[in-house]
């Protein structure tokens, strides 16, 4: 099973990041793949989203995503939709600081039939650092430069 982690010092509060990777819905807005993103069912710390994500103008796929928040310092996305064998999204937030955060992502993603495993396979670690990369520069652009 193909597993990516990365982690990464960032000058903002974690409870600010926190809440970035937790705006679901805001996901088109700036992560690239992601065409739709929509909560249709919240319990408490817990939301099921709808999402769509896109390679292309040939490849697009919905799934169902259950997130499970554990404020401020956890954020877990599982999906157990038919086209994965697997599906796992991790987010640690540690606060070494009042104005910084360390931050602590992985991303497991193994996909049902043959020609998913190989895409999913081919795409993860771009993926993964793509998207984290892209909630920095969503923390920059709606947060400033720092907290300070």
């Amino acid at each position: 099973m193909p597993v990516h982690r990365e982690s990464r010092s960032l000058p903002y509060r974690r409870d600010q990041f926190f809440d970035l990777v937790a705006d679901v819905e805001s996901y088109p807005e700036f992560l690239p793949m992601w065409r739709y993103a929509r909560v249709y069912r919240r319990e408490g710390d817990i939301y099921y989203t709808e999402q769509q994500v896109g390679i292309g103008p040939l490849m697009s796929q919905r799934f169902r995503s259950r997130t499970k928040l554990a404020r401020p310092t956890d954020i877990e996305v599982t999906s157990d939709d038919s086209i994965f064998e697997n599906f796992r999204i991790s987010w640690h937030f540690e606060s070494p600081s009042e104005n910084s955060c360390r931050i602590e992502f992985e991303l497991s993603c193994t996909g049902r039939s043959f020609v998913m495993k190989r895409v999913l396979d081919l795409m993860l670690t771009e993926t993964a650092q793509t998207m984290v990369s892209a909630f920095e520069d969503r923390a920059r652009q709606m947060l400033g430069q720092t907290t300070r």
